[in-house]
């Protein structure tokens, strides 16, 4: 009888332990991934002014992920008014000082966080994870 409850326990904790590492690692790589993503999406093509397109930013986010082999998550990009082939634009992604103007472009991957040790069990953790990254555009114009 102490067994059965005993055991119970522990597997509880081991499995607690085991999708707080898998929700962590998950998080994490997301954050990598819209990193990579924004760090790609403000760097020209070498030797050009020109910025990647968002399915360009995209693709290359899809491609970290599935090295982590993370599927299912959703990326957006939001670049500056002026963009050229961003169809997700805002105002906010352009700071006047002075007479200065900075661009950002900012990626934010997100996907649903679903565990896989005890299905039915851990059903009311309905947790949305995202990694956001927002860097400044490095063009000459």
């Amino acid at each position: 009888m102490e067994s059965a409850i005993i055991l119970t326990m522990f597997f509880m904790l081991l499995f607690g332990v085991i999708e707080a590492g898998r929700f962590l690692n998950q998080r994490q790589v997301l954050t990598n991934a819209a990193r990579e993503g924004a760090r790609y999406a403000v760097l020209p093509l070498s030797g050009t002014n020109t910025l990647p397109s968002e399915a360009e930013i995209k693709t290359k986010v899809d491609s970290f992920l599935a090295a982590a082999h993370i599927t299912g998550a959703t990326t957006t990009v939001k670049c500056p008014l002026a963009a050229v082939g961003c169809t997700s634009t805002d105002a906010s992604m352009s700071v006047v000082s002075g007479s200065t103007t900075t661009q950002y472009t900012e990626v934010r991957v997100s996907k649903a966080f679903a565990v896989v040790t005890v299905p039915g069990f851990f059903s009311a953790m309905n947790i949305n994870l995202t990694g956001t990254s927002l860097m400044r555009r490095e063009t000459s114009d």
